[in-house]
C-alpha cells in the first residue's frame, strides 16, 4: 500500500479540523442568540450579544478555511479568514471584559478611571481598523510586515480578555457565567495559538508551521464544544 503524500494528509487534516470549527460555531451561535432573545437579566445582554458575534466569527474562519483547502477564492478567503479569527479573538475578550464590569468586582461607575461607554467607544475604534486593515489587505496584498502586526494585535486583545477573566477569580465558583468565563479562556488560547503560528509561520519550513496550525485548529474546535453545551444548558434553564 502507497502511503499518503504528506501534502494530502495535511489537507483532510486541515478540512476536518475546519469543519469542526464550522458546526461548532454555528451551534454556539444559535445557543448564544438564543440566550440573548431569552436572558432576563439586562446586565448580560451585551455579554449574550459578544458572545453571538464571537460564534459568527468562528463559524466564518471554519467555512474560509474549508474554501481555503479545497482551492476557492483565493486571497479574499485567506483575508477573510484572517478577519474571522482576529474578529472571534476580540470578542471573546470583549465578552470576559462584560462579565467583569456587570459583576460585583467591578469598581462603581464613579471610581472608573475610563467610563464603560468610552470603553466602548474605544474598543470599537480599535475595530474599525482591524476592519480598514483587511480592505487593505484584499486591495493591496498582505505580507510579513502585515502578518506580524496581526499576530500581535491578537496577542494584545487576548492579554486583554485574559486580565480580565483573572480579575473574575474571585467570584463565586461553578455559576453558569464563571463555568463559561473559563470555557471561553480556553476558546481564546486556541483561537491566538492559529494567530501566533501563522507569524511564526513566517520563519518555518511549510510543513511543520502548516501542522501546528491545524492542530490549534483542532483544538479550537475541541474547546468550543464545552461552552456551547453551557450556553444550551443556560437555555434550558430558562425555557
Amino acid at each position: 500500500m502507497t502511503a499518503a503524500a504528506p501534502g494530502r494528509v495535511l489537507d483532510a487534516v486541515a478540512f476536518t479540523g475546519n469543519g469542526l470549527v464550522v458546526v461548532a460555531g454555528v451551534a454556539f451561535t444559535y445557543y448564544a442568540a438564543r440566550n440573548y432573545a431569552l436572558d432576563r437579566l439586562e446586565a448580560h445582554r451585551d455579554f449574550w450579544g459578544y458572545l453571538t458575534y464571537v460564534g459568527i466569527a468562528l463559524a466564518l474562519f471554519g467555512g474560509c478555511g474549508v474554501a481555503e483547502v479545497v482551492g476557492v477564492g483565493g486571497r479574499i478567503v485567506v483575508a477573510c479568514r484572517d478577519l474571522a479569527l482576529l474578529f472571534g479573538i476580540v470578542f471573546v475578550s470583549f465578552s470576559l471584559r462584560e462579565v467583569y464590569y456587570a459583576s460585583a468586582l467591578a469598581p462603581g461607575p464613579g471610581e472608573r478611571a475610563v467610563s464603560l461607554p468610552t470603553l466602548r467607544a474605544i474598543e470599537f475604534g480599535f475595530v474599525v481598523v482591524i476592519a480598514v486593515e483587511w480592505v487593505a489587505v484584499v486591495f493591496v496584498g498582505g505580507g510579513a510586515t502585515t502578518g506580524i502586526l496581526r499576530g500581535c494585535v491578537a496577542i494584545a486583545f487576548a492579554a486583554y480578555g485574559v486580565v480580565f477573566s483573572e480579575r473574575l477569580e474571585g467570584l463565586a465558583h461553578g455559576t453558569a457565567v464563571d463555568t463559561l468565563r473559563r470555557h471561553l479562556v480556553f476558546v481564546l488560547v486556541a483561537a491566538t495559538g492559529i494567530a501566533v503560528v501563522d507569524v511564526l509561520a513566517l520563519g518555518l519550513p511549510g510543513v511543520a508551521a502548516d501542522s501546528a496550525r491545524y492542530v490549534f485548529v483542532v483544538l479550537l474546535a475541541g474547546f468550543v464544544v464545552p461552552p456551547t453545551i453551557r450556553l444550551q444548558q443556560s437555555v434550558a434553564g430558562v425555557t
